[in-house]
């Protein structure tokens, strides 16, 4: 039996315990029933302009940074403009290319879980990741949505490397991380200072304790090179291909420009811990007390659990019921991923604190605790992107790995507790229950947060009307977002012609030059967009000035100030507003 500080099993017990073939059948038929139910639902206008306009840009031959500013490194748009030039150009092969993505990020969270989990708690990633499926727009283009997938397997291969001491592990793990910086620079960067970190611990540890200084350094530091290579390949072939097409520099210097600015827009606190204390103290009520129930009376301890269980998730689930309640453990959500990366790091410290005595007793401690550590920094590292930002916009997209760590210390936490119990006793199926009790209501918070919001009136979906829009044939969206999607392409479409230059100061206006086959002559796909020098922000009312926009989509909040009405009034008319948009026309 461990002793009480310390927080896990030891994880050469869980690498005993490899996915099984059930595991990832049911896995893969789970995500793809429900992936495959909202894959095709939804548009979101703003996206569009961002993500999926530019990717057609890429395929007519522009390049990012050199011929528009793009906040994100380009693999999402490489991507998507060899989607579309293979299967059409359109939103269909972008969202089925998304839904490969995630399927595959699942099967990959399915395998990793059953690698470090034993028994049913290893489809609790699985299981919460389907619970959590995202804020309003499922399949919304974002970096993340493909990075991930390439995140975890960085954690596979770091996992491995672990097991095996293999080199082309880490070599493997470098190249996934580098993937990841092509379509995700800053958590690309925040993967790879992490995890070189934690192995220039696990080898400083792992080392002789009788080699010499220059050995006991130059080890680690061949392993980490191993990794950079890995990385550097990837990113390297980004770097030059860019600097090829005169992009890199505008890059680097877009990048540094739009983090400063960054900076300040991201500074969205937490919400306020008042809001998320009566979840959490109901919590740590119900936990202590199911404790001394399964050390004092065993047989009540696991009904206890299950009905506090039962009563917590009907709370959340019941339309309109418990909105106090709901609210808190929305705002106790936000402060999860901090506060497990947090007690996890501490607890992981103070079992360390007795084995600093001799290098034995460190390897012992990486023995039981490596997995765990590794699993933290892949967590910490794609949660990086988000901090502190907490809308379930952004903190849904980073989740799968830090369900995996919650279930892993779930899973950890739970054999300490049975094996201090006895593994005879009833108070051990108390103590499983009692760990995986959090993982459920989770769970239930999430259906209620991002499942609900998909249907009204039961299980109709609000999503459900088709666009009767050729580059958006198959996909659907509610009625009243079908129809002004339909009235505004129909609009720009019958006032101008195939390939006519169009700028829309609307953030939703800019999906129209996909959806309408219309070109953004300017570098901004979005006027307001973080980060764009004033330079670059007067483009758009300088070719308004010079008669080069056949088209101009001004949103009412603009359309009084005075250099656009001075130009608007001179040189283009009004054809017609649509949804708080304005349409203005040239004079010819």
């Amino acid at each position: 039996m461990h002793s009480a500080n310390e927080l896990v099993t030891s994880d050469r017990d869980a690498k005993q315990s490899p996915t099984t073939l059930i595991q990832v059948t049911l896995t893969i038929l789970a995500g793809a029933a429900v992936y495959g139910l909202f894959f095709n639902r939804g548009v979101w206008l703003s996206v569009i302009a961002y993500s999926i306009a530019p990717a057609e840009r890429v395929l007519h031959g522009e390049v990012p940074y050199r011929d528009f500013l793009f906040n994100y490194t380009p693999g999402i748009l490489w991507l998507n403009a060899l989607l579309m030039k293979f299967f059409g150009v359109g939103l269909m092969p972008v969202h089925i290319g998304l839904l490969l993505f995630k399927v595959l990020t699942l099967v990959t969270l399915s395998f990793l879980s059953g690698k470090l989990i034993r028994g049913w708690l290893s489809l609790a990633p699985v299981a919460l990741t389907l619970s959590w499926l995202g804020h309003r727009y499922i399949f919304n283009v974002h970096p993340t949505q493909y990075s991930m997938l390439f995140v975890l397997l960085g954690l596979v291969f770091m996992l491995k490397y672990e097991e095996a001491g293999s080199k082309r592990w880490l070599f493997l793990c470098g190249l996934a991380i580098g993937a990841v910086f092509v379509f995700k620079y800053n958590v690309g960067l925040a993967l790879l200072g992490l995890g070189s970190g934690a192995l220039l611990l696990r080898e400083w540890i792992k080392s002789n304790s009788n080699d010499s200084p220059a050995r006991a350094v130059s080890m680690p530091v061949r392993r980490l090179m191993i990794m950079l290579t890995g990385f550097g390949v990837i990113a390297a072939a980004m770097l030059v291909h860019l600097a090829s097409k005169g992009a890199l520099i505008p890059m680097i210097a877009h990048f540094l420009h739009h983090a400063a600015d960054y900076s300040e827009e991201r500074a969205v606190g937490l919400p306020s811990i008042r809001l998320a204390l009566p979840c959490l103290v109901a919590s740590a009520v119900a936990v202590g007390a199911a404790i001394v129930l399964a050390r004092k009376a065993p047989a009540l301890a696991g009904v206890f659990v299950i009905a506090v269980v039962a009563l917590g998730a009907t709370i959340i689930l019941i339309p309109g019921r418990g909105l106090l309640f709901k609210d808190s453990a929305s705002a106790a959500v936000a402060y999860l991923p901090p506060a497990l990366f947090s007690v996890i790091a501490i607890w992981l410290i103070w079992s360390a604190k007795s084995s600093f005595r001799s290098r034995e007793l460190l390897k012992e401690w990486w023995s039981r605790n490596g997995s765990l550590i590794v699993v933290l920094v892949f967590a910490l590292g794609a949660y990086s992107e988000v901090y502190p930002r907490a809308d379930y916009y952004h903190l849904v997209r980073v989740l799968p790995p830090v369900f995996l760590l919650g279930a892993l210390a779930a899973h950890r936490i739970g054999a300490e507790f049975a094996s201090r119990l006895g593994a005879a006793s009833r108070s051990t199926q108390a103590a499983w229950l009692c760990s995986a009790a959090p993982l459920i209501v989770l769970a239930a918070v999430g259906i209620d947060a991002t499942w609900r919001p998909q249907f009204e009136g039961g299980f109709n979906l609000i999503d459900r009307t088709p666009i009767a829009v050729d580059r958006a044939e198959g996909v659907r969206t509610n009625p009243r977002d079908a129809e002004m999607i339909e009235e505004m392409t129909r609009l720009i479409t019958s006032n101008s012609a195939e390939g006519d230059s169009m700028f829309s100061f609307a953030r939703r206006g800019g999906g129209f030059y996909f959806l309408a086959n219309r070109k953004n002559p300017t570098k901004l796909l979005w006027w307001d967009s973080v980060g764009i020098g004033d330079e670059d922000r007067g483009e758009p009312p300088r070719m308004m000035a010079e008669g080069r926009l056949k088209l101009v989509l001004i949103p009412d909040n603009l359309s009084e100030q005075g250099v656009f009405r001075r130009i608007l009034d001179a040189d283009y008319h009004s054809i017609g507003r649509i949804a708080g948009i304005e349409v203005y026309s040239r004079n010819d």
